[in-house]
């Protein structure tokens, strides 16, 4: 039975993490316009955020089992609170940033284009990068699960990133062509934050109960 309870949440993480990315281009979108500048802060963010999650969740799975345990819990409760900074005060703080940085219409020049890339550098990192990496962390840690209850390590990565691939695009699709269009994106932020603190915590659960028995 654990098995697949463990390779649904691999496939929920995946769908939170780059359904993340599509509301994260509807809250920056009123603020900034879906221009390229956007864009290009918006995938780098992503990807140094999977890049350094990937690493720190490689270094906790190599930790002893209480070590890694308490490490597991502290990522998770910074990844849900970094969420929730997300979903109850980024208007805030896009307001704020957005009126720091960026100038009047009137008097856009070469200055006014590098405020947008440090206004929307800034949003990205402040609201984005944290919960991205803290969720990217479990991944090389479900790899070391698997690993540690019997499968070769190359087939575990290979499960576990092509399983957590198919949960990115159903998680792309789903958040494009259902959620965004019948849902206010700040609604559905709440409910990334819930779904995110469950899935945490069921897959904490998981993998400390199996080490227990192990």
């Amino acid at each position: 039975m654990a098995l697949p309870i463990f390779y649904l949440l691999v496939v929920v993480l995946g769908m939170l993490s780059m359904g993340f990315q599509m509301l994260a281009s509807h809250l920056l979108n009123p603020h900034y316009g879906s221009t390229i500048v956007e864009w290009v802060w918006l995938i780098s963010t992503f990807l140094a955020a999977f890049s350094t999650g990937s690493v720190l969740g490689g270094w906790i799975s190599n930790l002893a089992p209480a070590r890694r345990g308490r490490l597991q819990i502290a990522v998770a409760a910074i990844g849900v609170a970094s969420l929730a900074v997300t979903a109850f005060r980024s208007k805030v703080m896009l307001d704020w940033i957005e009126l720091r940085f960026i100038p009047e219409v009137s008097q856009m020049n070469d200055q006014g284009s590098a405020g947008m890339n440090t206004a929307v550098f800034i949003s990205c990192m402040g609201l984005f990068f944290v919960p991205v990496t803290a969720l990217s962390s479990f991944g090389p840690q479900c790899v070391g699960w698997l690993a540690a209850r019997g499968m070769p390590p190359g087939k575990a990565s290979g499960v576990v990133y092509g399983v957590s691939t198919v949960g990115n695009i159903a998680g792309v699709m789903l958040t494009v062509f259902a959620l965004i269009p019948n849902f206010r994106v700040s609604h559905l932020l709440f409910g990334w934050l819930a779904v995110a603190a469950i899935s945490l915590a069921g897959l904490i659960v998981l993998m400390r109960q199996t080490t227990k028995a192990t």
